[in-house]
C-alpha cells in the first residue's frame, strides 16, 4: 500500500472506491507536501512557523499509524515539539499563536493550539500597550473568529484581565461594525469574579459594553465591597477576642452576639446574591422585551415606508391617467377644428364669396380701419366708372 494512504486513516477511507479526490480541509499545498515527504520516509524540519498547519493536519487526515514499533507518528512528533519548544518560550508562542489565528476553527478544535499559546503569553502580565503590541492580528479577526480566541482564553485563564483588555480593544476598534448581540456574546465569556477590582470599576464606567455587562459588574463589585467589610469586621472580632483570651486566664467559648453577628452576615450575603440573581433575570426579562419592541418598531416602519410607495404610485398612476385625458381633449379639439364637410358642402355657389360672379363687397360694422376705407373708396369708383363706360357704349 502507498505509504501516504497507509499512514492516514482520512486518505484510506476516502481513497478504497476512488482514485483521486480533493481534500476539502484547510491544508496549504506546501503543507500537504511536507507530509509527503514525511510519509516517503524523508526528514522534515520542524519550526514555530510550520509547526501549527503540520500539528492541525496532522489531526485532520488521522496522521496515527507509524512504521515501526519505535517509530513515531506525525502526530506524536510535532506534539512532542510544541510541548518541548512552545509551551515554555514566550517568543516562540507568539509566532505560533499568530499562525493558529490564520488557521481557525481547525488549530483550536483539533489540538487546542490557539488556547494553550495564549496560556503561555500569560497575558495577565502586560499592559495595555504589551497587549495591543501582540494580538494585533486578533483585532482583524471577524467576530465568529474571535470569539473562538474569547472562550480559549476563558478557559485557560484562572484571571480575566487579559480577556476583558482584549474584549474592550476589539469592541473599540470594531465599534459600529458589530451588533448588540454580538458585544454581548463577547463579554459573556468574561467572568467578573475573575476580574481584578481595579478592572471591575473599569468595567461598571465603560460606556461601550453592553448594559447587561455593565449590570453584572456593578453587582459583583457590592457584593465584593460587602464581603470585604464582612472580612475586615471578622477578622477585627477575631482579633478582639483573642486579645480578651489573652488577657484572661479562663477560656471562655464563643459569645453568642459573635454568632448572631456572623449569622447576620450570612444572611445578609445570601439576600444579596438572591437580589443579584433577580436583577439578573429582570434584566434579561428587559432585554427580551426591548428586542421585541424593536422588531415592532421595525414592521411598523416597514409597512409606513410601504405605505408611501404604495401612495407614491398610486398618484403617479392618477397623474398618468389625467395627463392622457388631457391628451386625448386636446386632439379631439384640435380635429374638431380641422374638419371639413362633405364634398357639396364645401362646393361654392355662385353669388357667395369666392365666386366670379360675386361683385358685392361685404364691410364689417366695425371695422373702420384706414384700410377698410380705402377698399370701400375704390369700390365704388370702380362701379361708377363700370357704369359710364356702359352708359356710352349704349349711346353710341
Amino acid at each position: 500500500m502507498d505509504p501516504l494512504i497507509s499512514r492516514s486513516s482520512y486518505l484510506k477511507r476516502q481513497l478504497t472506491e476512488l482514485s483521486e479526490i480533493t481534500l476539502p480541509l484547510n491544508i496549504t499545498a506546501e503543507t500537504f507536501s511536507l507530509i509527503a515527504h514525511f510519509c516517503y520516509g524523508t526528514q522534515i524540519v520542524l519550526t514555530p512557523f510550520n509547526v501549527t498547519a503540520l500539528r492541525t493536519a496532522a489531526e485532520l487526515l488521522g496522521m496515527t499509524a507509524t512504521k515501526g514499533q519505535h517509530d513515531d507518528n506525525l502526530k506524536q512528533i510535532t506534539e512532542t515539539y510544541f510541548r518541548r519548544l512552545i509551551a515554555s518560550n514566550r517568543e516562540l508562542a507568539q509566532i505560533v499563536f499568530r499562525s493558529c489565528l490564520q488557521l481557525l476553527p481547525e488549530a483550536e478544535t483539533t489540538a487546542c493550539l490557539l488556547s494553550r499559546c495564549v496560556e503561555v503569553l500569560d497575558l495577565t502580565g502586560f499592559d495595555d500597550e504589551e497587549v495591543d503590541g501582540i494580538l494585533d492580528d486578533v483585532i482583524g479577526l471577524r467576530a465568529e473568529e474571535f470569539e473562538i480566541v474569547a472562550e480559549a482564553m476563558q478557559r485557560r485563564f484562572s484571571n480575566h484581565d487579559g480577556l476583558y483588555r482584549i474584549v474592550d480593544l476589539y469592541i473599540q476598534q470594531h465599534n459600529g461594525k458589530i451588533t448588540e448581540e454580538q458585544k454581548i456574546e463577547m463579554c459573556n465569556f468574561i467572568d467578573c469574579d475573575k476580574l481584578s477590582p481595579q478592572l471591575l470599576i473599569h468595567a461598571v464606567q465603560n460606556p461601550r459594553l453592553p448594559l447587561r455587562f455593565i449590570v453584572r459588574a456593578m453587582l459583583i463589585e457590592q457584593l465584593n465591597t460587602r464581603r470585604a467589610i464582612f472580612t475586615t469586621s471578622t477578622a477585627a472580632a477575631a482579633t478582639k477576642h483573642h486579645a480578651r483570651q489573652h488577657q484572661s486566664d479562663d477560656k471562655e467559648p464563643t459569645t453568642l452576639g459573635s454568632i448572631l453577628q456572623r449569622d447576620a452576615a450570612k444572611r445578609e450575603a445570601a439576600q444579596l446574591k438572591a437580589e443579584m440573581d433577580s436583577t439578573g433575570s429582570r434584566i434579561k426579562i428587559l432585554e427580551k422585551e426591548l428586542a421585541g419592541m424593536k422588531k415592532i418598531l421595525q414592521k411598523s416602519e416597514n409597512e409606513r415606508i410601504l405605505m408611501e410607495k404604495k401612495l407614491f404610485l398610486g398618484s403617479e398612476k392618477e397623474s398618468s391617467i389625467i395627463t392622457r385625458e388631457e391628451r386625448s381633449v386636446m386632439e379631439s379639439s384640435r380635429s374638431a377644428s380641422f374638419h371639413y364637410g362633405s364634398r357639396d358642402a364645401n362646393k361654392i355657389e355662385k353669388g357667395e364669396r369666392g365666386s366670379t360672379s360675386f361683385a358685392g363687397l361685404r364691410v364689417a360694422k366695425n371695422e373702420d380701419s384706414p384700410r377698410t376705407k380705402k377698399n370701400t373708396g375704390m369700390g365704388w369708383i370702380s362701379r361708377l366708372k363700370s357704369t359710364l363706360w356702359s352708359s356710352k357704349s349704349a349711346s353710341k
